[in-house]
């Protein structure tokens, strides 16, 4: 069995983890040859983050263009890419999305080839505003699939909904590099409480990870915050880690407000997180649109409760409310003042919480969900 992935930009480190977990599956099966074709090494958004080491790359890989994808034409990616199916000869093709109408073509091709095709779908019903046409095409599109890896639950559900079958569902799940995030996590927490003093942080914090974007929600936790604070007298901050382009807005509602014990922090590198996850206590992902969350994965593998919009993708799957964290509606803000305030009293329930986020998460490795892939290639293939 000959798989081809196709995936859009090789710095993304995740992906990586899991391509390389897959590579391991294939030197221990006899039938399984794994190549990955990436059509561009990073993206604009990327470059100010340096320079992507691929030295410890492991997996194979093809790459079609040596620089940005924003530089990459449709014809140059299209042509790239069947290429490279014509000189691999695979016999199942993995492609990562609908929007780019070169992954119509490769589609196309295999279909003429009877190559069985599977579509990595990150999207959700709820992560965008659908037009009728456009939702149209990607039924025509999803129809054309022999499977699904998806973004969880909600992204399956998303598929069935534009007409897959629901035994096309072969994996929904999404992961993270679950042990280094925690060994890092342990040697940060030793030195927490020095840190703590250091950027003069409360004894208790809720956390949010990520761009400062409107779509994250964050003037709405920032209220809700004081909110929380006015309800309940405690010694809790908000740390709000990362950069974009509502930095400076947000500033001034925390000032102009006067919200107390919030503080702003710059964004960090992945594999810098867990060391301000070990300041933490609770993450708060509050989005309105989010297809998974990831940060949500790294903070339960930190062994941290969790408050998650409804709205974001992994809500349904990794949070168990009342045991793990809480889910909470991000259009009613006492929906998540109740849950901050919960929290802010209950402070003795953060580490029993904690151990179930860790159960949870187990079963969310890199190395699960490559096995769960190899499985799924099989399955196409073979039917």
């Amino acid at each position: 069995m000959k798989v081809l992935i196709f995936h859009n930009v090789l710095w993304a480190h995740y992906k990586s983890i899991l391509f390389d977990e897959l590579y391991n599956v294939s030197q221990q099966v006899d039938d399984f040859e794994l190549l990955v074709c990436q059509i561009a090494k990073t993206e604009k958004s990327r470059l100010a983050m340096g320079n992507f080491d691929t030295s410890t790359i492991k997996y194979p890989y093809e790459l079609i263009h040596d620089g940005i994808i924003e530089e990459v034409s449709l014809s140059t990616r299209t042509k790239g890419m069947i290429n490279a199916i014509a000189k691999f000869k695979p016999d199942v093709v993995n492609v990562a999305g609908y929007y780019d109408l070169a992954f119509w073509a490769v589609t196309l091709y295999c279909k003429v080839k009877g190559i069985k095709v599977i579509l990595s779908n990150e999207s959700t019903a709820n992560d965008h505003v659908r037009s009728t046409l456009r939702e149209l095409l990607k039924k025509i599109f999803v129809s054309q699939m022999n499977g699904f890896f998806n973004f969880g639950s909600l992204s399956s559900l998303y598929m069935v909904e534009l007409g897959a079958k629901p035994e096309q569902q072969l994996v929904n799940k999404s992961c993270v590099d679950n042990d280094t995030i925690r060994l890092i996590y342990n040697q940060e927490y030793a030195i927490g409480e020095q840190r703590k003093r250091q950027l003069h942080l409360s004894k208790h914090n809720f956390i949010f990870v990520g761009r400062l974007i409107p779509f994250k929600n964050l003037a709405f936790l920032l209220q809700a915050f004081k909110q929380a604070k006015a309800k309940c007298s405690s010694e809790w901050g908000l740390i709000i880690l990362g950069d974009g382009e509502q930095k400076s807005e947000l500033a001034s509602i925390v000032s102009d407000e006067k919200i107390q014990d919030v503080t702003f922090l710059p964004g960090v590198g992945w594999k810098e997180v867990p060391a301000y996850l070990a300041l933490s206590d609770v993450l708060v992902l509050a989005s309105y649109s989010e297809p998974w969350g990831l940060v949500v994965n790294e903070a339960m593998v930190c062994g941290m409760p969790v408050l998650v919009s409804e709205s974001c993708g992994c809500a349904p799957d990794l949070v168990q409310n009342g045991k793990n964290g809480f889910t909470f509606n991000p259009h009613s803000i006492e929906s998540l003042i109740e849950k901050l305030v919960y929290f802010m009293s209950n402070s003795d329930q953060i580490p029993t919480m904690g151990m179930v986020s860790e159960e949870i998460i187990n079963s969310y490795t890199p190395k699960t969900v490559a096995e769960e892939m190899y499985a799924a290639f099989k399955k196409v293939l073979n039917k």
